[in-house]
């Protein structure tokens, strides 16, 4: 009987050691997931989720990141320095190397929010042969142009490509550029100086995708929290395709835009419905499917050497983190 209680004492000893000693030992304490964010509306979504409390929510800490030039974005993800970013797929195909980035999430796709515009005396895609196009090689706006003349059964050898920034191009009309691709508020100063829009995004729909792709450290580190990012933009996104003047105010509270200035127009949001259907047709047959789509830049960039090698899209498109 003793030895019976002996060994209890023991026993019960020896749990309690244990037990103190798990709850003594440090827990690892992250910081807020840190994503790049610029004035791309669908960008904005972040402050949607936010202001309504989605995060909160999900109990996910996040400190959104601006910057009004976006490159520099990239390139802190990559060096560590920042979590995530949202971008054109086609600069995700250029970043991967190792297993380095992934991404997780579509946001949304420019479906008109794109255009090429062109001086007055050409009326359509078709006059183009023989004219500059100022666009940035080895850009998603090099594909949408390519795309536009595929459209047209144009030959990329019947133009001459230049190139310019987008927000260049109004200025750039006539003098160095016949046409060129440009976004809003461009577009509008295109207009104004007598331009014309002779194609936009609305007639690529799923060309121009716009991901959220994390760095693949913080999703092995962290992927929790990572999971309980995507879902609270998707509860975002389906909050500003059902209330658009409360989340427009939402982004005019936080970023201090006007709410006059920001707009959807153009832009499909990505519910978690579409990101199912885009990332659920793999390798798809046409650009509903977000792997098809990288295939197109895949291909763009190795003919034109920016890619020296061809990245597998399953290496880096990763759907286990939608809800």
């Amino acid at each position: 009987m003793i030895k019976h209680l002996l060994f209890i004492s023991l026993l019960l000893a020896s749990i309690w050691i244990g037990i103190s000693a798990c709850a003594s030992r440090p827990t690892t304490s992250y910081p807020p997931l840190r994503i790049a964010w610029s004035d791309w509306p669908g960008d904005c979504i972040i402050w949607v989720a936010e202001d309504q409390g989605f995060f909160a929510k999900h109990k996910v800490q996040v400190e959104p990141v601006y910057y009004a030039i976006f490159n520099p974005a990239i390139a802190d993800v990559t060096a560590g320095k920042i979590d995530g970013a949202f971008t054109v797929v086609g600069n995700v195909v250029t970043l991967v190397n190792n297993d380095n980035v992934r991404a997780v999430m579509i946001i949304d796709s420019s479906e008109g929010a794109d255009q090429i515009v062109a001086s007055a005396e050409i009326r359509n895609p078709a006059d183009l042969r023989g004219k500059r196009i100022g666009v940035m090689r080895g850009t998603y706006g090099h594909l949408f142009a390519l795309q536009m003349f595929e459209a047209n059964h144009i030959l990329p050898s019947e133009v001459t490509f230049v190139d310019i920034q987008p927000e260049q191009v109004p200025q750039a009309i006539p003098e160095l550029i016949d046409a060129g691709h440009t976004w809003e508020p461009y577009t509008s100063e295109a207009l104004a100086r007598g331009q014309k829009i002779i194609f936009s995004s609305a007639q690529t729909p799923g060309l121009l995708p716009d991901v959220l792709f994390i760095r693949t450290a913080t999703l092995q580190e962290r992927s929790d929290e990572v999971r309980a990012f995507v879902a609270a933009m998707l509860e975002a996104v389906q909050f500003t395709l059902d209330n658009p003047e409360a989340a427009v105010a939402s982004i005019a509270k936080k970023t201090g835009f006007s709410a006059e200035t920001i707009s959807f127009d153009g832009i499909k949001l990505y519910t978690l419905e579409d990101n199912k259907l885009a990332f659920g047709q793999n390798p798809g047959i046409d650009t509903t499917s977000i792997y098809y789509t990288a295939n197109l830049y895949i291909e763009l960039f190795t003919k034109i050497g920016i890619l020296t090698s061809r990245p597998n899209p399953n290496q880096f498109l990763d759907p286990s983190f939608l809800p």
